[in-house]
């Protein structure tokens, strides 16, 4: 079960998560290039994601959540930043009923929270247009599996040779790579063998730590290692091509 109070105050830092943007990053890079894009940010958290593709004023976000608090911060970002493509709501992936499909559906660190994921990746497929693109990240290697995947509920770690079969079903899978191998002594020490919370957020942009971080993030989103914390995948629905 997850801790309700730890993952509310990963929300609250996910804005100051250089490694959380820096996924975003490579996300937003393979994005197609397409004017008119409907996109679904499906289990939008805290917002961050929402607001990185509403900047994109030809684009049409819809971003939903679960969580009450995550819809509320989201709704919060909106305003500020005045994104008016954006509509966010409260609802599970399952339950969502979109009028029309859309061209990208994005799932950022949702289906390690859902016991059966088979089930929600055929809602996705049922969702998106036949040319259009899924992206998906998840944690990677179960074997990092400790005190922060329990604290936010989580049931499973991936590789790769898991997220393609839960995928096969319905996508072809396009693009697949780790993200974060500079940062697996740090889950190791901190989750794995002290169960404690990562220290996201502490490490100041310009302190020696921050600027390692920032290097080591930097070079990451140039080469994909062969191993990660995260894993990062693009597909798109199977024998129907891609944008």
């Amino acid at each position: 079960m997850e801790n309700i109070d730890y993952k509310h105050q990963d929300y609250n830092i996910r804005s100051n998560d250089p490694y959380a943007m820096a996924k975003y990053e490579i996300i937003l890079n393979w994005l197609p290039t397409k004017s008119g894009l409907r996109i679904l940010n499906a289990g939008c958290g805290s917002g961050e994601m929402n607001i990185l593709l509403a900047r994109n004023s030809d684009w049409v976000v819809d971003a939903i959540d679960i969580d009450l608090e995550a819809v509320n911060q989201s709704q919060k970002l909106k305003e500020e930043f005045g994104a008016k493509n954006l509509t966010i709501a409260l609802s599970s992936i399952e339950d969502h009923e979109p009028d029309l499909p859309y061209d990208v559906i994005i799932s950022n660190d949702v289906l390690e929270h859902i016991e059966h994921p088979e089930i929600t990746v055929a809602k996705m497929a049922s969702m998106i247009t036949s040319d259009g693109v899924l992206y998906v990240t998840v944690p990677a290697m179960q074997w990092l599996f400790g005190y922060h995947d329990e604290m936010l509920g989580h049931y499973r770690r991936y590789n790769k040779s898991m997220m393609t079969q839960l995928l096969s079903p319905f996508f072809e899978r396009e693009r697949c790579r780790y993200f974060g191998a500079g940062l697996i002594p740090i889950a190791l020490m901190y989750s794995k063998w002290l169960r404690k919370a990562y220290p996201v957020g502490k490490q100041g942009k310009t302190s020696l730590l921050g600027r390692a971080l920032a290097a080591i993030l930097g070079l990451e989103k140039q080469i994909a290692f062969p191993l990660g914390t995260s894993l990062i995948v693009s597909a798109y629905p199977k024998n129907k091509g891609n944008l």
